[in-house]
This record gives C-alpha cells, sequence and structure tokens, in this order.
C-alpha cells in the first residue's frame, strides 16, 4: 500500500479497492434553500463587479470571491456532495495507476515517430505511383 494513499473512517474497504462510504443527503427543502442561496450569491455578485465603479481594480478578486463562496454552498447540496463522493472516488482510482518511466515514454514516442514516417512515405510514394498512373492514360 502506498503511503499516499489515505484511508479514514469515511471510507470502507470492498473487495481490493476502497470506495467512499454512503451519502448523506439533505431534504428536498434544504437542498433547494442550498441551491437558491449559490445563485443568489452569484446573481448579487455580479451586480456588484458590474455596476460598482468603487471597486476598480478589485472587481476581478470581488468575482472570484463571489463564485467561490457559491461553489462552497453548491458543495453541500445532494448534487454536491454527489460530486464530491465522485472527485474523492477517482483521487483513489488515479493512486493506483501506474504510470510509465521516462524511458518507456521515450522509447514509445521514438517508435510512434517513426510509423508516422514511414506511413507519411508509403501514403507519398502510393501517390506518385497513382497520379503517374491517372496521367498516362489521360494523356
Amino acid at each position: 500500500m502506498k503511503k499516499s494513499q489515505d484511508f479514514n473512517n469515511s471510507k470502507v474497504w470492498v473487495s481490493g479497492a476502497t470506495k467512499p462510504a454512503e451519502l448523506v443527503s439533505v431534504s428536498k427543502f434544504s437542498n433547494g434553500l442550498l441551491w437558491l442561496a449559490a445563485i443568489a450569491i452569484i446573481v448579487v455578485g455580479v451586480a456588484i463587479t458590474m455596476y460598482s465603479n468603487v471597486l476598480g481594480a478589485y472587481g476581478t478578486s470581488v468575482a472570484v470571491i463571489v463564485v467561490l463562496l457559491a461553489l462552497l454552498i453548491a458543495r453541500f447540496t445532494n448534487q454536491g456532495r454527489r460530486f464530491w463522493t465522485f472527485f474523492n472516488a477517482s483521487k483513489l482510482e488515479l493512486a493506483k495507476v501506474v504510470w510509465p518511466t521516462r524511458k518507456e515514454t521515450m522509447t514509445i514516442t521514438v517508435m510512434v515517430i517513426v510509423v508516422v514516417i514511414i506511413f507519411a512515405i508509403l501514403i507519398s510514394i502510393f501517390g506518385v505511383i497513382f497520379e503517374n498512373f491517372i496521367q498516362y492514360f489521360l494523356g
């Protein structure tokens, strides 16, 4: 097991792999309120940055803060919780990937370049042959 994998109590062990624990969902009403709050924050933030000359150079910073705040609120909705679970599961799967070494990458890259060059030459040769063939019959 790699040291970078961190198994805390929010994950369960299933058939040699880890998967996130079951989701806790919020009520439909709370979910709607959270989405409404996130949208309201974005609308107010857009209005402030568009119609306020006082902000000046800080308008972009305010816009970034508004978007981050809206994303933070959206993270606690049912859809946000599902996305966060998916994101954590993706990180676990990415930790299992065996990346090629530099030597393997360079070897495969050279092989691809050589094959592309060979096929380019073959296609050029066939093009010249067919061009001469057609020119012979067309006169």
